[in-house]
């Protein structure tokens, strides 16, 4: 054998020696990294300098099966021919609504499956996409300004037969998905960081994400990020349709202020350890007038029903945070039916967050106070089941 003829021989054998065993197809991190980054809590919430791992797959891909800590965001909704999506805050979402990576697409679905201040953009965090669009999606995040992104070399399901115990369903927060009943149960808790005002005081809030700009102002606290919530009720077939805004359009307040949601009926029963059941939320709130009821002598009671209000778009855009509220809401995935933004105001309400922010008629002048006697205390740990009403 002649000379260049052996040093061809020792580079194809390195070469096979080298893909013997891998999980790289050369670019990208590899799976083993990732499952290392896994083993050490650096994927998890609440990790400090959290690494972001993001499936770009569709909803129900990711509800079917993803990676351990994974978040969802569907490649489709962050872009657009190949552009990234931006949102002028009021009524667009296109790839040319602002430049500003507090204003993209990418940015406002991150934050919402994130438990963090609403506000914070997330440029510096290291963000491995995985899925069809991983590489598209590493892109579009380099277009908006992320500083650190890569994609996982391989696909998912190679992940999960490599690696089946850092595979999960659902998402955060959801337990159980029940099909053929139209129903799945989510965890929570009292809220800790409010109690004394949410336990003996009415609000505009039903249940709120931990992660969202509103969460100290409802009783019922979700571990399940709105985006995921909703993403759940249209895999189990609730339509995403409804009337409480347009995207993110949602009109004047005077529009949207005498609308009641009219979207797919859905109930919301709740249990907690020793509880024994669960209990709707009509038995778990009195309906009465608030202390800044203008005529409480002529209160009239209304009732609670819950129905979608189409709302996914404007929850993302602002992350309130709401899973439902009290009164029809344009930011609500879900809302009250019975009673809407009208009745807020004639109950008392303000909504004057930015002239009066301290007002406590801006989140305590509603109508629906929690039976906090009858449900555990602070910081408890409780179940909500939602229920499609066919």
């Amino acid at each position: 054998m002649n000379r260049i003829g052996f040093f061809l021989l020792i580079m194809l054998s390195g070469l096979v020696m080298a893909g013997c065993g891998s999980d790289s197809d050369g670019s990208g991190v590899s799976m083993k990294t990732l499952a290392t980054y896994i083993q050490s809590g650096a994927t998890e919430e609440g990790a400090q300098n959290r690494i972001l791992v993001v499936d770009t797959r569709s909803s129900a891909e990711y509800i079917d099966g993803h990676i351990k800590d994974a978040l969802s965001i569907p490649y489709q909704m962050i872009s657009e021919n190949g552009k990234a999506l931006y949102t002028n805050n009021y009524d667009e979402v296109s790839p040319t609504a602002s430049d500003q990576i507090a204003d993209s697409w990418l940015r406002h679905m991150l934050v919402n499956q994130l438990v963090n201040d609403f506000v914070s953009t997330y440029q510096n965090s290291e963000i491995i996409f995985y899925g069809d669009y991983a590489e598209d999606a590493e892109e579009i995040a380099k277009e908006i300004g992320y500083t650190d992104v890569d994609h996982l070399s391989g696909g998912y399901e190679k992940w999960a037969e490599r690696y089946p115990d850092y595979v999960q369903k659902y998402g955060p927060g959801a337990v159980s998905v029940d099909q053929e009943n139209g129903s799945f149960v989510f965890t929570g808790f009292i809220n800790n960081a409010n109690y004394d005002n949410v336990s003996t005081r009415p609000t505009h809030h039903g249940i709120t994400y931990k992660g969202g700009a509103l969460n100290v102002y409802s009783f019922l606290v979700a571990d399940i990020p709105p985006f995921i919530f909703h993403e759940l009720l249209m895999y189990l077939g609730v339509s995403p349709e409804g009337n409480m805004a347009d995207g993110i359009y949602y009109g004047t307040s005077e529009e949207y202020g005498s609308k009641f949601a009219d979207g797919d009926r859905i109930d919301y029963s709740v249990t907690w350890n020793g509880a024994g059941q669960y209990y709707a939320l009509e038995e778990l709130f009195e309906e009465r007038p608030s202390e800044f009821h203008p005529n409480p002598a002529g209160f009239e009671p209304l009732g609670i029903e819950a129905r979608m209000g189409g709302t996914r778009d404007s929850n993302l855009l602002w992350n309130p945070g709401c899973i439902f509220c009290l009164y029809s809401c344009v930011c609500g995935i879900s809302s009250n039916d019975k009673v809407n933004d009208d009745v807020w105001f004639a109950d008392g309400g303000i909504y004057d967050t930015f002239g009066q922010p301290d007002d406590e008629r801006n989140y305590y002048a509603g109508r629906f106070f929690p039976k906090s006697e009858l449900m555990p205390g602070p910081g408890e740990p409780i179940e909500i089941k939602v229920t499609i009403i066919k």
